[in-house]
């Protein structure tokens, strides 16, 4: 998945420009780049779960504890990266058209309740990024754009995976998980996190890992779909190919929406030839493969600090209107 720094903000014509800087992406995420008006829809859910069902059985070696061996480096899901995580076509040349990461329910879409649509929409209609029907209004700024990150949108990027006993460590650019695998209960439910508090265990081929205590203050994607500090998620690991990990995550909030829903993706092995941004300009895309394949380190997840509330950001974002997103409080 391609990673955006927030280079340069600027005012053209009275849009906010985002202007991304391109270089390699941490765990070997495919290289930044632009997409053209013609690029083809990127496969997302719906691709892979057709896929998915074709393959055959597969039991993945093990650790010297006897539990799945699920290490190394994946990439995300392909495409031009987290802009919607439901179905849409080309936008602009940051956002190609992609499936829906949603596979359940069938129609790819967020199963809101009336409020939570409608607030959605309205988060959306404040982005000044081009969307079909904003306003021209600048409400929120994606909280990623302060570096505030959290579940699920963490787990969109590549991944180096370590297992050591009774834990596993999820490792990115700019952050870790320790994911403990022993028992132990998870913390009060009044300590809320950006990520959350993740207790994990294995059901046979499968890493499960419980996550609670989300505080619901970023969004799923850069487009304005949200969670609240109400919201429980279930991530589900599977390696189903020697390169292949299926990802799954089920989300549920009956404050937000009318029933839990599903993405899944797979997370190919970095390295493995999968993830490429097929239908991006081709000379960026040249440019920044035939980087990476000089570079010994490409595969290693190298760090790549974003400070939580980046002051000149936050100073930045206000002046142009924009508002800092704060939990949304469901309806009484």
């Amino acid at each position: 998945m391609r990673r955006w720094l927030l280079a340069a903000l600027a005012v053209v014509g009275g849009v906010v420009v985002i202007l991304p800087v391109t270089g390699r992406a941490a765990g070997g995420d495919p290289p930044q780049a632009f997409f053209r008006p013609d690029t083809p829809k990127f496969p997302q859910a719906r691709t892979w779960v057709a896929q998915k069902a074709k393959l055959p059985p597969y039991k993945a070696p093990r650790t010297p504890d006897g539990v799945p061996d699920l290490q190394g480096n994946w990439n995300g899901p392909v495409g031009g990266g987290n802009d919607d995580l439901e179905e849409h076509e080309y936008v602009d040349v940051t956002t190609p058209p992609q499936e829906s990461y949603v596979s359940d329910p069938a129609d790819g879409k967020v199963p809101y309740t009336p409020w939570a649509l409608a607030k959605r929409n309205e988060i959306r209609a404040g982005l000044a990024r081009g969307w079909p029907g904003e306003t021209g209004q600048r409400l929120y700024s994606d909280p990623s754009s302060l570096c505030l990150n959290g579940m699920p949108r963490l787990a969109f990027g590549g991944q180096e995976i370590i297992q050591r006993p009774a834990q596993v460590i999820l490792l990115t650019a700019n952050t870790y998980r320790v994911i403990p695998t022993d028992g132990r209960p998870h913390m009060s439910p009044d300590a809320k996190f950006y990520f959350g508090n993740s207790r994990g265990r294995w059901e046979g081929e499968t890493l499960v890992v419980d996550i609670t205590g989300i505080n619901g203050e970023t969004w799923i994607d850069s487009a304005g779909n949200f969670y609240g500090p109400n919201t429980h998620m279930v991530e589900r690991l599977t390696r189903v190919e020697p390169n292949t990990i299926d990802y799954v995550i089920t989300i549920e909030d009956p404050t937000i929406y009318t029933r839990p829903w599903t993405m899944t993706y797979p997370k190919r092995r970095t390295g493995t030839g999968a993830g490429a941004n097929a239908g991006a300009i081709p000379n960026a895309v040249a440019a920044a493969g035939a980087a990476r394949a000089a570079d010994p380190y490409a595969k290693e997840v190298w760090e790549n600090t974003c400070l939580e509330g980046n002051h000149d950001n936050v100073v930045l974002l206000k002046k142009l209107g924009f508002k800092w997103f704060d939990a949304v409080t469901p309806p009484k």
